[in-house]
């Protein structure tokens, strides 16, 4: 057997496609294993559903799966057609999808190594690729999936943004809670980003007149774009933008008292931390620093006793015990802690779905 028909067998090529030659060539970090492939003469080539003759090719290469220690890539000369409306395309290779620049195979393993828990970087340095294009590759085979993933309705519907780059471009993500799966994504922060996301989910399958709860952040557009595409649905405040906000509101005194006092430089994640998560030689400083400057102490008690409450929430759902913070949060007289005892109040219709649900 030769090594042509030894290569075709092994990469099981499909009809019209041959291996025409291959050879091995020095490259920087060593040999490197080249598979051309061609294809047979007067061959009608696929697009859309329709068959066309050849119209020109276009030369394109792809990284394989390394053959031993070797790194390996295949190339082609892979034909455009020219269609009915006279339109030149190019058609898509069994081996490779369109404009990728790696075989399915190699794409493939990246996955499995994804699955493994492996790091992009530790992918990127296995493979011999850089961790961008890592993910790349992952993003967008999980795009695929979530385009053509079929939904069962969704009744529990959660809603955030993220960053998609350094600075303020935003997706607006909605994803279903008990199943614990991204359900629509859209460009932007607004309600009509909310729009076109509920668009995205109702596409996939799902019904949003199902959706009996909207979990949130206090958004006012995501608010009013619940009020005005999915009403029935009750709104939530999660539970972490909630103490998020608590939280901003204690840094917010410990960088006014770090102005008159030098002892509380350097102490911002104390107070941030949770008290159970603190070493005994921290919380033995968080104690000093309590009594010596009570403004940030009182705060720290409050976020802590605030923390104790919303723990006792999630399995009683009384909501007696928040009011009666709420009272103690405000004769603290610390101005960033009525104002977020103020947020609470404007925004109760959602905390007080949170705490009974």
């Amino acid at each position: 057997m030769t090594d042509i028909e030894f290569f075709t067998a092994a990469l099981e090529l499909p009809s019209p496609w041959y291996i025409s030659k291959l050879y091995f060539t020095k490259g920087e970090k060593g040999k490197q294993l080249h598979i051309h492939f061609s294809h047979a003469r007067r061959v009608k080539f696929e697009y859309e559903s329709e068959k066309y003759p050849v119209y020109d090719h276009q030369e394109r290469s792809w990284r394989h799966l390394n053959f031993f220690q070797y790194d390996c890539y295949l190339h082609a000369s892979v034909p455009r057609v020219k269609t009915k409306q006279g339109k030149v395309k190019l058609i898509e290779v069994q081996w490779s999808k369109l404009g990728s620049s790696f075989s399915l195979l190699f794409e493939q393993d990246v996955l499995n190594l994804s699955k493994s828990n492996m790091s992009a970087s530790a992918i990127g340095r296995r493979l011999g690729i850089g961790a961008k294009r890592v993910f790349r590759i992952i993003r967008r085979h999980v795009s695929h999936a979530l385009a053509t993933e079929e939904l069962e309705d969704v009744k529990e519907l959660s809603v955030d943004e993220t960053s998609t780059k350094k600075g303020h471009n935003y997706i607006t993500v909605l994803s279903d809670r008990e199943e614990r799966k991204v359900v629509g994504i859209a460009v932007g922060k607004n309600k009509e980003a909310f729009a076109h996301a509920l668009i995205d989910m109702e596409v996939r399958g799902a019904d949003r007149n199902k959706v009996k709860t909207v979990t949130m952040d206090m958004l006012r557009s995501y608010k009013s774009a619940v009020d005005e595409f999915i009403p029935q649905a009750q709104i939530v405040f999660d539970r972490f933008h909630i103490v998020k906000k608590l939280n901003e509101a204690v840094n917010e005194i410990r960088k006014i008292e770090v102005r008159q006092y030098k002892e509380l430089r350097s102490s911002k994640y104390l107070w941030l931390k949770n008290n159970s998560n603190l070493s005994e030689e921290q919380r033995k400083k968080v104690n000093y620093l309590s009594e010596t400057f009570p403004n940030i102490g009182t705060a720290y008690r409050l976020k802590e006793l605030f923390r104790n409450v919303m723990n006792d929430a999630y399995y009683d759902h009384k909501l007696k015990p928040i009011k009666q913070w709420m009272k103690q949060a405000w004769e603290s007289v610390l101005e960033p802690i009525q104002r977020f005892v103020k947020m609470l109040k404007k925004h109760w219709y959602g905390v007080k779905s949170y705490i009974k649900n």
